[in-house]
Order: C-alpha cells, then sequence, then structure tokens
C-alpha cells in the first residue's frame, strides 16, 4: 500500500500534455499506483462531461471533484450513475454582474456559465469551440436570461476566456467587486475560473479525504495553474510541474517533469510511496 492514500490530479496542463494526450507511461504509473491501493482522483476545472472519457480511460471514474471544487461527483462500484456528494453555487444575481461589467468596460471576453452537467453559452466563438475541442464536451447555446433566473438551474462556475490582457482587465475590475464574494483565479493566462468565495480545489480535497477516512497528511495534489495553488500549498505533498506558474512552482514541495514529458508519472513513482 502506498504511504500517500489519495493523488488529486489537475487534468488540463499537468495530465495530460500540450496535445491533449494521456502518454503511456503516465497512464501506467497511474494503474500501478490504483493495483497497489492508492486512490486517483480527477481534479480539474472541467465540467463533468468534460472529464468523462478521460476517468474511464484511466480507470478511475468512482470519485471526480469538478468546476474548480464546486462539484464532486461519486460513483458507487456496482453503478453507472453518478451522485453528487458535495455542490456549492453562485447566487444566481453574479452573472447578471459579471454580463454588466463584461459589457460597460467592452472586453472582449467569452462568458461561460457551467450549471451542474450543463455548459451554457450566449455564443458560439472561437473560445467555446477551442474549450469543446481540448475537453470533448458541447456547450448548448441558450439565453442566460430565460434559462438561469430559474432556481432549479444552479450556477456552479462561470468562465471567462479571453486574450491575457482582457482577462488581466476582467480581473483588475472584479477586484474592485469585493461584495461579490468570489473566488476567481487563473486556469491559464487566458481563462479566469469564478466560484463561490468559499469554493476550492483544496477545500474539494478535504471533504473528499474526509469521505474516504484519509488524513491530509496522506495526500498529494499535483497541478499547474494559479487554481492549483491552494491544494499544492495545502495537500500532504505538493507537486508542480515544470510548466507551471512560477507562483505554483514556489509553493510546491517538489517540482517535476513538465506535462509533456509525464511528469505526473514521475511524481507517482517518486512521492507516493510506490513500490513498483
Amino acid at each position: 500500500m502506498p504511504k500517500i492514500k489519495i493523488v488529486f490530479c489537475d487534468v488540463d496542463n499537468t495530465l495530460i500534455t500540450s496535445k491533449n494526450k494521456l502518454l503511456p507511461q503516465v497512464s501506467s504509473a497511474i494503474q500501478d499506483y490504483v493495483v497497489a491501493g492508492g486512490i486517483f482522483v480527477l481534479t480539474s476545472a472541467r465540467p463533468p462531461m468534460g472529464m468523462q472519457a478521460l476517468a474511464q480511460q484511466i480507470g478511475c471514474s468512482s470519485l471526480q471533484i469538478c468546476l474548480n471544487g464546486a462539484l464532486i461527483l461519486q460513483k458507487s462500484q456496482n453503478s453507472v450513475e453518478t451522485a453528487i456528494l458535495f455542490e456549492k453555487s453562485i447566487p444566481t444575481a453574479i452573472l447578471p454582474t459579471i454580463l454588466k461589467i463584461v459589457s460597460q468596460q467592452n472586453l472582449t471576453v467569452s462568458v461561460n456559465v457551467f450549471a451542474g452537467k450543463k455548459w451554457l453559452v450566449q455564443q458560439h466563438d472561437c473560445w467555446v469551440k477551442q474549450e469543446e475541442e481540448i475537453t470533448g464536451a458541447s456547450a448548448t447555446i441558450t439565453s442566460f436570461d430565460s434559462r438561469l433566473r430559474n432556481v432549479n438551474h444552479p450556477i456552479h462556475k462561470i468562465l471567462c476566456m479571453g486574450e491575457p490582457d482582457q482577462i488581466d482587465n476582467l480581473e483588475t475590475l472584479l477586484d474592485r467587486q469585493s461584495d461579490l464574494y468570489l473566488s476567481y483565479l487563473r486556469s491559464k493566462p487566458t481563462y479566469l475560473e469564478i466560484v463561490d468565495h468559499s469554493v476550492s480545489k483544496m477545500r474539494a480535497i478535504e471533504t473528499v479525504a474526509n469521505f474516504a477516512h484519509i488524513p491530509i497528511e496522506q495526500t498529494m495534489a499535483i497541478g499547474d495553474g494559479e487554481n492549483d495553488l491552494p491544494m499544492i500549498k495545502d495537500a500532504g505533498i505538493g507537486i508542480a510541474v515544470a510548466n507551471s506558474f512560477p507562483k505554483v512552482k514556489a509553493a510546491a514541495t517538489h517540482i517535476v517533469s513538465s506535462n509533456d514529458n509525464g511528469g505526473v508519472a514521475e511524481a507517482i513513482r517518486k512521492y507516493t510511496g510506490l513500490s513498483r
């Protein structure tokens, strides 16, 4: 049994390569770790439908941390259906506020809403197309006004995509809106992930570790982006891949090879206590 009982791993730019591929050595290391008794949990800003195929490919679909920790799904061994282990939504009034900021400041930003398993957009722009190609998920085009004033459509995450300078401007404007009680961090220079202020990947890790009756000291987190920073700082072992944001590498316990060079496999084999 590995000394590290659970590995929490980011997906984009961490688990998979820059070309969105899973390297054979990474898949092999994960499978060896799971066979040895470890638990491997995908921990991503992605929505559930953007993680299903990858989870099935590596054989780790029983627990998934989605939408930056705003939604945690759990599937029992004998079921094909997933149940919600944890969820935290954003007040519906936040969306009009974000849209107003973007409109009034003439920001060229794609605003995407994730509500449970739904990915909602008002138009199919180049950023949406790019994200569909990366995740394999499909967005639904709809009017935000008509669909999201309904309390039956809780918003778990708002993703704003745009050129780095546009995201810089949006982040600065949100900094002036402290009464919104939001958490917003970049998963990459062009993506701003917006969730409730109480949500983070680390808090999701704490929820899953408590559910599995495993101490935080026996957890490991692997990531690259600013949204991975909380879990890199506070998990038992924090691993940054070599292509990580500088502040993520500064907070990490260890730095491994990049996502394009099998950094996740290196982390699992060197730092979990895996004997194989």
